[in-house]
């Protein structure tokens, strides 16, 4: 294109090629030839193989081969002969056959996600998420560390120092100074789709280009990779009664990999546009550790396994002395052991069929637990147990609160009646094993016996006294399930076939890791699903990439990770540390102390505007 003077006489010589010519002759109007125009590299026919005519001049010359006459305006240096068959292939019309590129008839599944302003936008086409578990991890360590001064004085290597330490932090970076305070914290956490599970997706719609409505949505993998990395993270789990309780692969031709996850992937339903009926997966979708189960412990033979601080128990059932019970008494089964909360609650009445039952004349003990099953492959080995700090359970006894504002009532044993302040309470909660025989290892054969003690990896039990001197680990319901999830990372990023796909973070992969070994590494596992409307015909999917990504060193400042005894564990107690990097955890180039973010001109975001727990790094937003 360019500009011809009016003033001055000005010849245009024109070079055609064998199709200008045809259409020059074919049309009769030289002006009506020109109704677009071309943005090329309008100097070269790629498809020529000789080199430029002037070979002279430098500054003609190129090293590609091949050219077009006259695009410069200086034809004394150019080849006046053009290739035939030089056609363009894309052109752009001078004039727009519409005068609206967005056909408002159309449409579309919408992806809303909340940004760092708290609004939730709309996305279509192709959305791609990221979602920071590292963050993830700094959390629970912080909903946890509300309850510290019931472990600090056993599982802390600073317990003189580190309560003070955990006030200072809540009050000073957080501003919470009272239960008032923490509950408005969490609420505002939960506003943005933090607590247990991270909520990258705050709600799935339909647009037709001027209203979003509800509908019921379908998830499809696009690859075998989407339907596996799915599968192992969610751990193909499913929810039973009984002693198989946990993860169960029947049926889901999972190769390779048969490893419990800690994770579950969830998809909410939502609300129609009326409020009266919930529609399958148009809600929030998150993920979060909920591998476990919660039930009750109901123990006899209760003896102390500390000797400093506030005491833990330990359960030593081995005789009718101290509640094993060889012979059923009465007409009930006795529910001695771990009991599900349905079985509990359900099953057990305050009669003589009930707890007045004789089977249950030495059991002094009934604690709320939560449960895992680990060894999903092996079923000689028991499940680990997370008794609620009995400290917890008598503290305020007689206390009572209001539940669901029906005059219910049950006992106050956290801070808050928010959902993530329990959620809390649970993650730091200290592992017990049962004990089937008398070799205290936790395995289901050998004898008709159950005893509980605190225990460290294949149900071998621990002593407090080398827990204390850092000798050997110990682990709770979160930092169990933390090395839950190294073991999967690891395994699915060490898997060489098709069923399994890790990419990039930072740095580049050997088999989907970098860094030093287990100690030090970043992960990202992609899921891509097509999302459908099953209610609809006619409405554009939705591809919808979610990239869970984790950097452990990340997490170095804020929970420790050390190995004695052969075992690699982390420490949650040692340091009133939380550094929430998010979107910068690839080089730590900035961060957040406050999970709400920075200051209010950083929301949900790091000291360097990096986005904190999850952000959409791909998608046409709907305005």
């Amino acid at each position: 294109m360019g500009y011809i003077s009016a003033q001055t006489a000005t010849t245009l010589t024109v070079q055609l090629t064998e199709q200008g010519r045809n259409l020059m002759l074919s049309t009769g109007s030289f002006i009506s030839l020109f109704d677009k125009f071309v943005i090329s590299d309008g100097d070269i026919d790629y498809r020529n193989t000789q080199a430029h005519g002037d070979s002279s001049s430098t500054a003609n010359n190129s090293a590609q081969l091949g050219y077009l006459p006259d695009a410069t305006g200086q034809d004394n240096n150019y080849k006046n002969s053009i290739s035939d068959g030089y056609t363009i292939d894309n052109a752009v019309w001078q004039t727009p056959s519409a005068n609206k590129v967005f056909n408002t008839t159309k449409k579309y599944m919408a992806i809303g996600v909340k940004g760092t302003d708290n609004l939730v936008k709309y996305y279509r086409n192709e959305v791609e998420i990221d979602v920071y578990l590292s963050d993830y991890y700094v959390l629970c360590k912080l909903l946890a560390a509300k309850y510290i001064d019931d472990h600090k004085d056993v599982l802390s290597s600073a317990s003189t120092l580190i309560s003070t330490a955990m006030t200072s932090y809540f009050e000073n970076t957080l501003n919470i100074y009272n239960n008032s305070d923490y509950l408005n914290f969490l609420n505002t956490l939960s506003e943005h789709g933090v607590g247990q599970y991270i909520d990258y997706v705050d709600s799935v719609k339909v647009y037709d280009g001027t209203n979003f409505s509800t509908s019921s949505v379908k998830l499809v993998p696009l690859k075998d990779d989407s339907y596996y990395n799915a599968l192992a993270l969610a751990g193909g789990a499913f929810m039973n009664r009984g002693q198989h309780t946990g993860i169960d692969f029947a049926g889901t031709n999972l190769k390779g990999l048969q490893l419990p996850s800690p994770f579950s992937l969830v998809f909410s339903p939502g609300l129609d546009e009326n409020g009266s009926r919930f529609l399958r997966g148009s809600g929030r979708y998150g993920i979060g550790f909920a591998a476990f189960d919660v039930g009750y412990l109901n123990c006899g033979g209760t003896t102390i396994w500390n000797q400093n601080g506030e005491s833990y128990p330990t359960f030593t059932m081995n005789s009718t002395q101290n509640g094993w019970v060889s012979n059923l008494a009465g007409d009930t089964e006795p529910l001695i052991g771990f009991v599900s909360s349905i079985d509990m609650e359900r099953e057990v009445s305050a009669s003589q069929t009930g707890f007045n039952n004789p089977a249950y004349k030495n059991i002094d003990t009934t604690i709320p637990s939560t449960r895992l099953v680990i060894n999903v492959t092996n079923t000689n080995y028991a499940p680990t147990y997370y008794p609620i700090k009995l400290k917890r359970l008598t503290k305020n006894q007689g206390e009572y609160i209001d539940i669901n504002n029906n005059n219910n009532k049950g006992v106050r044993i956290t801070y808050t009646t928010h959902p993530s302040d329990t959620f809390g309470l649970l993650m730091g909660s200290m592992e017990y094993t049962a004990n089937w025989n008398t070799s205290e290892q936790g395995l289901k054969t050998g004898g008709a016996h159950f005893s509980v003690y605190p225990s460290k990896d294949n149900g071998l039990s621990v002593g407090a006294a080398s827990v204390i001197a850092e000798t050997d680990p110990y682990y709770t319901l979160f930092t169990r399930q933390a090395k839950m999830a190294d073991d999967i990372f690891i395994t699915i990023a060490k898997q060489n076939n098709s069923y399994w796909k890790t990419d990039t973070y930072s740095g580049g992969y050997i088999a989907g890791l970098s860094g030093s070994g287990v100690t030090s590494y970043n992960i990202s596992i992609p899921i891509s699903w097509e999302v459908h409307s099953s209610d609809h015909n006619g409405i554009t999917p939705c591809k919808l990439t979610v990239r869970f990504k984790f950097n452990k060193a990340a997490l170095a400042p804020s929970l420790a990770y050390k190995n004695v005894a052969s075992q690699n564990y982390y420490r949650m107690y040692d340091n009133a540390t939380f550094r929430f990097y998010g979107e910068a955890g690839a080089d730590r180039s900035s961060y957040s102390e406050d999970p709400r973010g920075h200051n209010s001109s950083n929301p949900w975001q790091t000291s360097g505007g990096k986005a904190l727990f999850f952000k959409v790094t791909r998608g046409q937003v709907i305005n």
